[in-house]
């Protein structure tokens, strides 16, 4: 039965592939929106709290869903990676307490139930899919098992992909990657040295700077790498975003 479930899920990811697309992420990404009754799918890969690159995602709410877990560090994705075990939230609302930061930015994005699968086997963990829905509402049975599948996938996709693998013309992992964090990793950096913190420190710092300022991550790591804005070593917890001089 488990052989079968993941020959049905392989094949659905084929039948995902757009035009002469190869077998990809953003393929998988596809057919687990459409087969597991979300509105969105994203996997993003994550090394530690300061290490995190979204790899593809369906559209832009499962993008901005991907944002708001890196910039606030709360939700299900932060916490399935810390504890190695699925995060299922049928209902974002009542989280506002759990996560203050994030669950009431991602209703108000227009998410109101999330899914969060760890891409792991054994101590090695890779990354995250996070699937989303609109409404609220639990995954069926049926459609937890077809998730899990969908992240062993993913797992393997990502896995491959580090050690060069692609099989044939045909398989081509992180085919439609997304932008990399390149900026983001050097802001924090810059910041670190700016403030005399370790890097996870100053990612801490750039990721409050990004929330408060209701910022994307990115455009603030921008700023920072452009020189437009400092970060002081000083008593106030915000940083400085005075020119640098």
């Amino acid at each position: 039965m488990a052989g079968e479930r993941t020959a049905r899920v392989w094949a659905w990811i084929a039948a995902a592939r757009e035009s002469d697309e190869r077998m990809s992420l953003a393929a998988l990404c596809r057919a687990a929106a459409a087969r597991l009754a979300v509105d969105g799918a994203s996997v993003t890969a994550v090394g530690g709290p300061a290490v995190s690159e979204p790899l593809s995602a369906t559209d832009e709410l499962s993008a901005r869903l991907e944002e708001l877990l890196l910039t606030t560090g709360e939700g299900p994705g932060t916490e399935d990676f810390r504890y190695g075990s699925p995060m299922l939230i049928p209902d974002l609302a009542p989280a506002a307490e759990r996560w203050p930061g994030f669950a009431p930015a991602a209703v108000a994005a227009g998410a109101r139930a999330l899914f969060a699968f760890p891409l792991q086997a054994g101590a090695i963990r890779a990354g995250v899919l996070s699937l989303y829905r609109a409404r609220p509402g639990p995954l069926t049975s049926r459609q937890l098992a077809d998730a899990l599948v969908f992240a062993d996938i993913a797992l393997q996709l990502l896995l491959d992909s580090y050690a060069g693998i692609t099989g044939s013309a045909e398989y081509r992992p992180l085919d439609g990657l997304s932008d990399n964090r390149a900026e983001v990793y050097q802001a924090t950096g810059m910041i670190s040295a700016q403030l005399g913190v370790s890097l996870e420190e100053a990612f801490v710092r750039l990721r409050a700077h990004a929330f408060s300022a209701g910022m994307p991550l990115d455009d603030v790591a921008g700023d920072v790498v452009g020189r437009t804005l400092r970060f002081n070593p000083d008593l106030d917890p915000d940083p400085d975003p005075g020119p640098r001089t």
